[in-house]
């Protein structure tokens, strides 16, 4: 599974915002985390913001920094975030096509409001559903979202795009293909007389109903019989019958 290439226009100025594509789930050892996951990358021209940390050589293999901005020969340079932190050899080797690297301290921006609860369910929410379960990666990102607008923005968005969306108008109607009272063609529950129909009945099979005498079969995540499924049919028939 991999997360899709996502540019976003930043409110001021033409720089944007790009989350490369990132495996979502490694092999044992080398477990995904947000990090690899959610790398940041911000296309920008070098600017005062930035302060820039000591050089790094290509051949230092130990220091290891979670700021980066990547040079490019022939595009804008790249602001990148890891996590874990990497070294100047990890970062050009996940980016074959930089000429250069270089440390740095952000400026981070400060969120204008407190992260919701919703918001936070969401963006946990979405941490599952990508199988991320390292509880130290989870609490990073949620540390991120409080005090960082742009990683709140990058997550929440993640979260509203891709979670599963409630139906608006739940339509809790089953037919009579879902029931296991329907036998060949045959409603056997009328057969039963637990349903006002012909003993014969013969059902439109794949209409949906709400119906007394409905048995739900072993796939239906609800298992409730119809009387209890829908208690105004039972109220219903019991004033048919006084």
């Amino acid at each position: 599974m991999t997360l899709t290439a996502l540019i976003r226009k930043r409110d001021a100025g033409d720089s944007a915002t790009a989350i490369p594509a990132i495996p979502a789930t490694q092999a044992e050892g080398d477990r995904g985390t947000v990090a690899r996951i959610a790398t940041v990358a911000v296309a920008n021209p070098r600017e005062e913001k930035t302060a820039f940390l000591a050089k790094v050589g290509a051949g230092d293999t130990a220091t290891a920094f979670r700021w980066w901005l990547i040079h490019y020969p022939d595009r804008d340079s790249l602001e990148v975030v890891c996590c874990p932190e990497a070294t100047h050899a990890k970062i050009l080797e996940r980016h074959p096509g930089a000429v250069a690297a270089e440390p740095y301290n952000p400026t981070i921006r400060q969120p204008s409001e407190p992260l919701t609860t919703q918001d936070e369910a969401a963006i946990r929410g979405w941490l599952a559903q990508i199988e991320e379960t390292d509880a130290a990666t989870i609490a990073e990102v949620i540390g991120q979202c409080l005090r960082d607008a742009d990683a709140r923005n990058y997550f929440t968005g993640r979260a509203a795009a891709e979670l599963p969306k409630p139906d608006t108008f739940p339509d809790d109607r089953r037919t009579c293909e879902q029931c296991a009272n329907l036998i060949g063609r045959r409603c056997q529950a009328a057969k039963r007389g637990e349903v006002e129909a012909s003993r014969n009945y013969e059902p439109i099979r794949d209409c949906p109903r709400r119906c007394e005498g409905y048995s739900p079969k072993a796939a239906d995540p609800d298992q409730r019989h119809g009387t209890v499924r829908w208690p105004s049919l039972r109220a219903i028939q019991t004033t048919r019958e006084s």
